[in-house]
């Protein structure tokens, strides 16, 4: 179900994903509103679920994590209390950034982010292989970052 937004609307949170740290001074600005009805506005887009949270992004390799793999992990045995397991499992590995259950030959991909590869050797050993219903796992290494944006679209809603 697409929300019921207009123009003002598209453009506050095209603000917001841009730089969170905006103040409603500057989105109401940027979107040719006062700080007032600009504060209503992003209020509504907050109570309505439309803006989940605000945070903030942090240069990974200003903070020595300079090593970012994907994981395609296979559960075995195909049970519905594995599934529940590893997806509770990853959930509090601090290491992973993003895991989503796919189509496919594999069953998850799993983003994780860390120092080099020793942390990546220790996270496998230490995390993967102790849960006991990974069945076969594939690992890609990120090589180089073309484009990491966290911002959604928003081209597709006519307000």
């Amino acid at each position: 179900m697409l929300a019921n937004l207009d123009l003002i609307d598209v453009r506050i949170l095209e603000a917001l994903q841009e730089d969170a740290g905006r103040s409603v001074a500057d989105i109401a600005e940027i979107v040719g509103l006062t700080p007032s009805p600009c504060w209503r506005r992003i209020r509504r887009l907050e109570t309505d679920g439309i803006i989940k949270r605000r945070s903030v992004e942090l240069d990974r390799r200003a903070l020595g994590l300079m090593f970012t793999a994907y994981l395609e992990v296979k559960i075995s045995p195909a049970r519905k209390a594995n599934y529940v397991k590893f997806e509770k499992a990853v959930q509090s590995f601090p290491e992973v950034t993003e895991a989503c259950m796919m189509t496919g030959p594999y069953d998850y991909l799993v983003k994780v982010v860390m120092a080099d590869i020793d942390a990546y050797n220790e996270f496998i050993s230490e995390r993967m292989i102790p849960l006991d219903i990974v069945g076969d796992f594939r690992t890609s290494v990120q090589v180089r970052n073309i484009k990491d944006s966290k911002g959604l679209p928003l081209g597709h809603i006519q307000g």
